[in-house]
């Protein structure tokens, strides 16, 4: 079977592409023969593309410009349309315009549209992406229901071409682990009497990262062994950096950049802290918790992948006062306990979320 999947760029700092390249890692190369059009890594990020490569995917890289890409696509397409499936991870409401090109340069592929996003508010742009959509996609899949609503319509979840693909992640990998533990919080000085909370993402309005400066200043006054490590970059490094200094807290405060192994870094962590404006559905929620590790989370985040009883809920309309009490309650110091038991039953080990989409590949492919 020959699939095209479409992605953003090969960045795992992007929850998107992580997925795609926990995807690709576990789906079968001798079965699935997959080409990946996609943008290259951002200078300095940590890049999928040497894994992906070895596994046997084809790389077709097109330009950094977003708005240069989807035409890149089109000219691809003109001399490649012999795929059986086109599995489209969309980002944006333009996406839905690549569809319709998709749809009259390969007519005898099966599209599938695979939503990661919420982007409130949703837009008279976007009702009209919910018509192109619906007009030319065979199956249509949401990282959440959430996300498959914004993208696709409000009662997508309703149809029977629509199903959640959950974030899920390598048992192998995101697991409680003493040592990582230990590693990470001897790297940066940490002992083992101070209680360090952690954040993993992107720095961006979306993440609410400056918020998050807020609520660790109120959590160091309530106990000075609170230590915060972030991990992650962004457009907003420079108002990160003067809010750290504002609130005079650069002795307590780590930045550790991009990361690729980010299961070391959630192991040291005794919170996981996620206080989104929006989000479709977290992969970094399901890491935590595949780690063992207790999170305090937006109400704005979906509650799809809150699975195990290590998440725990507060509406930002909340004072910074209010979640750093929250937090100071939710982190113990206990051990990390296995939650994969539970996360499993959820559909959240990454074999069997991959065996899952070759079903559905197959499926398609019949009918």
């Amino acid at each position: 079977m020959k699939i095209l999947m479409i992605g953003n760029n090969l960045s795992v700092q992007s929850g998107v592409q992580r997925y795609i390249q926990n995807l690709l890692l576990h789906i079968d190369p001798k079965r699935y023969q997959v080409d990946l059009f996609v943008a290259p890594c951002p200078k300095g990020q940590v890049s999928s593309q040497p894994s992906l490569e070895a596994r046997g995917v084809n790389l077709i890289l097109g330009s950094d410009n977003d708005k240069q890409r989807p035409w890149e696509l089109a000219g691809y397409l003109r001399n490649h349309h012999d795929y059986d499936i086109v599995h489209y991870h969309i980002n944006s409401k333009v996406s839905a315009l690549s569809c319709i090109v998709i749809k009259m340069l390969c007519p005898h592929a099966k599209l599938i549209v695979h939503s990661h996003v919420v982007y409130p508010p949703l837009t008279f742009g976007w009702r009209v992406a919910h018509l192109l959509y619906q007009m030319t996609a065979d199956y249509f899949l949401g990282c959440g229901v959430e996300a498959g609503k914004f993208a696709f319509g409000s009662r997508i979840n309703h149809r029977n071409n629509f199903s959640v693909a959950c974030n899920a992640v390598n048992r192998s990998v995101f697991f409680p682990d003493d040592q990582a533990r230990a590693n990470i919080r001897a790297q940066y000085g940490i002992t083992n009497d101070e209680r360090l909370c952690g954040f993993v993402g992107r720095y961006n309005h979306e993440k609410n990262i400056l918020f998050l400066l807020d609520v660790f200043s109120e959590m160091y006054k309530l106990d000075r062994s609170w230590r915060l490590l972030l991990v992650g970059c962004g457009v907003d490094q420079e108002k990160v950096d003067k809010k750290i200094e504002k609130l005079g807290l650069q002795k307590y405060v780590y930045q550790a950049g991009l990361q690729e192994k980010v299961a070391m870094y959630m192991n040291a962590f005794d919170l996981f802290v996620l206080p989104s404006e929006f989000e479709a559905s977290p992969i970094t929620l399901v890491e935590a918790q595949a780690c063992g590790v207790p999170c305090l989370v937006s109400s704005r985040v979906p509650r799809d992948g809150a699975v195990t009883d290590l998440v725990h809920f507060l509406s930002l309309e909340d004072s910074a006062q209010r979640w750093a009490q929250l937090a100071n309650r939710l982190a113990t110091g206990e051990k990390h306990a296995d939650r994969w038991e539970k996360l499993t039953k959820s559909g959240y080990e990454l074999q069997e979320a991959a065996a899952r989409m070759q079903k559905l590949y197959d499926k398609m492919v019949r009918s």
